[in-house]
């Protein structure tokens, strides 16, 4: 009869070695899979997205002809135009914006007009036929329904300068917010226009003493062309050098004749009203806050949308991490270096607890490798308190790493901005909050792990289909049978394209 002592040993051995050829089940791991890419048959110019969820439809804007088209994604493996509509639109003005509301068969645009004042316009989703139309601030560039879809906000850039040759002096528009509301027919019930504040001398607002400049487009000889070289000084050559052309606000304007009227750089010497630019909005869940970027003053707007007025004015600050800061053909994430935020797009989460922004940058500054080590964008996805406006926590480099290790990392944007983080989108899947941020130079879309506000993680990037640019803009999420999906508005190749995410779990045998 065998030892029972010496059978115990032998039977724990073998349930040892069957558990160590049994696979252990790893965390989930999410993918971002392009399933499908629709063509405007233009190529380029589709900026925006906006999706109806109730109908499974999305709206998409074009700006160059000013067209929406209305695709059906209820097959998100193939996406399908069911109409065209042209806005006709005067010649100068442009469609910038488009949103769906949440519920009626309506779609709402932004239209800038060029030097005077922008419109929102409602149109049938169905027919395109217009329902209703309002003056609103100058250069409108977003709109946002709330999802209660009684109101939307208007972010009204007001960015472009005009030059007075007469007193040689530049102005531009002042920015502002507008808010119209929606009755239950589907018209515009009331608009109210928020103006914006000096905040110059607002806690955290300081003005950099190494020059920060805005670089802009002006038609600066009234020919209305603008010229990418231009001989400022009427001396019959073009060179290389500064060329005083006038003063913004009692500050002097400079002009390179080699970047002629493309690139005029306009002094950012306070925080005036003419110098805030609404870029993009984000509405709380319970549509009693807004927050509105001002991304060249690498500020948010705080609206009130019960009283109707501008409360706060949130200062992003700065972030601090390595970055590959030069174009010299290799890719080297070692270099320290301090950006301004200056976000583009805007998100909330949690609820409404915390606010989140895609660190673009606009902003140009004093000298080429500014001094400092200060840089213009982030180039990176941010978390802040959305009571306070405190900072809680950004992705650091991990944006550049998961470009690089996809291969699509811009090195030839390195000492500019980067792979500039466009539009973030919000959500929540399987319990925990995440957040999608398009790449406009990586042509790709990150998805981020929020579930940690103060150390968001990014965990999977997904390829724009195509070898061309592509510039993602617009971005949007939709989900059918509890399936998550992202939709892009690639601008430099006039397409849409459509990514699932998915999930896989990763199986070791130690």
């Amino acid at each position: 009869m065998p030892n029972p002592f010496i059978y115990s040993i032998i039977l724990s051995a073998l349930l040892s070695a069957c558990a160590s050829s049994t696979p252990t089940n790893q965390p989930q791991q999410w993918t971002l899979e392009a399933i499908s890419l629709y063509s405007s048959d233009y190529e380029d110019s589709t900026e925006i997205v906006a999706i109806q969820a109730s109908s499974l439809r999305a709206a998409v804007s074009n700006s160059k002809t000013g067209e929406v088209d209305i695709l059906d994604i209820s097959n998100p493996y193939k996406l399908k135009r069911i109409a065209r509509f042209s806005l006709h639109l005067n010649i100068g003005e442009e469609l910038t914006s488009v949103d769906f509301h949440p519920t009626y068969d309506m779609f709402a645009v932004v239209i800038d007009t060029g030097l005077t004042r922008g419109r929102v316009q409602l149109h049938s989703a169905s027919t395109g036929a217009l329902i209703d139309t309002t003056t609103v601030g100058y250069e409108p560039d977003a709109i946002v329904f709330a999802k209660q879809g009684h109101i939307a906000l208007i972010a009204n850039e007001g960015e472009d300068f005009w030059f007075d040759p007469k007193n040689k002096q530049f102005f531009s528009a002042e920015g502002s917010v507008s808010i119209i509301h929606i009755n239950k027919t589907g018209k515009i019930s009331a608009h109210n226009e928020l103006a914006l504040a000096d905040i110059t001398n607002h806690e955290g607002f300081v003005i950099l003493t190494n020059g920060h400049y805005l670089k802009r487009e002006i038609d600066w000889n009234g020919d209305h062309i603008i010229s990418h070289q231009q001989d400022f000084n009427h001396d019959g050559l073009i060179n290389n050098k500064k060329v005083l052309l006038g003063s913004f606000e009692g500050h002097p304007v400079f002009g390179n004749e080699l970047k002629g009227e493309a690139g005029i750089l306009i002094p950012i010497k306070s925080y005036s009203p003419a110098l805030l630019e609404p870029e993009y909005i984000a509405i709380s869940p319970d549509a009693k806050r807004a927050y509105v970027t001002l991304q060249e003053e690498n500020a948010v707007a705080v609206v009130d949308l019960t009283s109707e007025k501008i409360i706060r004015y949130f200062n992003l600050g700065s972030a601090t991490h390595t970055m590959d800061s030069h174009a010299d053909g290799w890719i080297q994430f070692d270099q320290s270096q301090t950006s301004t935020r200056e976000p583009d797009g805007i998100a909330t989460i949690v609820n409404g607890r915390y606010f989140v922004t895609a660190d673009e940058g606009d902003a140009d500054f004093a000298t080429k490798e500014p001094e400092d080590n200060i840089f213009s964008g982030g180039r990176s996805v941010s978390v802040f308190d959305a009571y306070s406006g405190n900072f809680v926590g950004d992705t650091g480099n991990q944006l550049d790493e998961i470009a690089y290790q996809h291969g699509v990392y811009p090195e030839l944007r390195s000492n500019k901005k980067g792979i500039e983080p466009e539009m973030v989108v919000s959500f929540e899947m399987a319990g925990k909050d995440y957040v999608v941020v398009d790449l406009e130079r990586a042509g790709a879309i990150v998805l981020i792990d929020m579930s940690e506000p103060t150390q968001p993680k990014a965990i999977a990037l997904g390829k724009i289909p195509g070898d061309e640019e592509k510039s993602p803009e617009g971005i949007a999420h939709f989900t059918i049978d509890n399936q998550h999906y992202i939709l892009t508005a690639n601008e430099m190749n006039g397409t849409v394209a459509c990514f699932k995410i998915s999930t896989k779990k990763s199986v070791v045998n130690p």
